[in-house]
């Protein structure tokens, strides 16, 4: 009996030890694929890009300071990588951030075909990846966006097209009009 319980004892810590080393293997693979976010190959990136979506969930916490803390240099290669990442895994918690994000590249026109921006606007297209539950985010950034990061905003929430996102369309409207009539009030004050 003694032998049989010290055998499961062994058998348990050599079962812990090995899980214990495979998480911090797995820990040290994702932070080797952030940091390959900030390569300056692009065959790299999309390479660590793509090891970092097949972790899953797990990575978006470590993706998300590459989207929401542009600090690094590389920095602008990297977000856009992180960006597509956090599309492909859905990612709600990078909403925010990626809103915040749209139109980053100043030569986009905002008017473009949805193929064209999609080429371009890697936030664009996360944002339509994660879809009815990025429309909060998107709501809530809405009212401080610069105009064109407004109307692509308004673009996607057309695109996802459910009830949330027309009562989002339909609340950003509504505060615009009423910045019309406060603006025509005090432009009567001027009379």
């Amino acid at each position: 009996m003694r032998a049989t319980t010290a055998i499961l004892i062994l058998g348990s810590c050599l079962l812990f030890a090995a899980l214990s080393s495979r998480a911090t293997q797995t820990a040290r693979q994702l932070e080797s694929d952030i940091q390959g976010l900030y390569s300056n190959n692009a065959e790299f990136r999309a390479q660590a890009r793509a090891r970092l979506v097949e972790a899953g969930p797990q990575a978006v916490p470590l993706l998300l300071p590459v989207v929401c803390q542009a600090s690094k240099s590389n920095s602008d290669s990297a977000w856009r990588e992180a960006a597509k990442a956090i599309g492909e895994l859905r990612a709600e918690a990078g909403a925010l951030c990626l809103v915040r994000l749209l139109a980053s590249d100043l030569t986009l026109n905002v008017f473009a075909s949805e193929d064209t921006i999609a080429a371009s606007d890697a936030a664009y297209v996360a944002l339509l990846q994660i879809g009815d539950p990025s429309v909060g985010a998107i709501s809530t950034a809405l009212p401080s966006l610069h105009p064109d990061q407004a109307y692509l905003a308004l673009r996607i929430l057309r695109r996802i097209g459910t009830p949330k996102a027309r009562a989002a369309v339909e609340a950003y409207l509504h505060g615009l009009e009423n910045q019309t009539r406060l603006a025509r009030e005090i432009l009567s004050d001027f009379h």
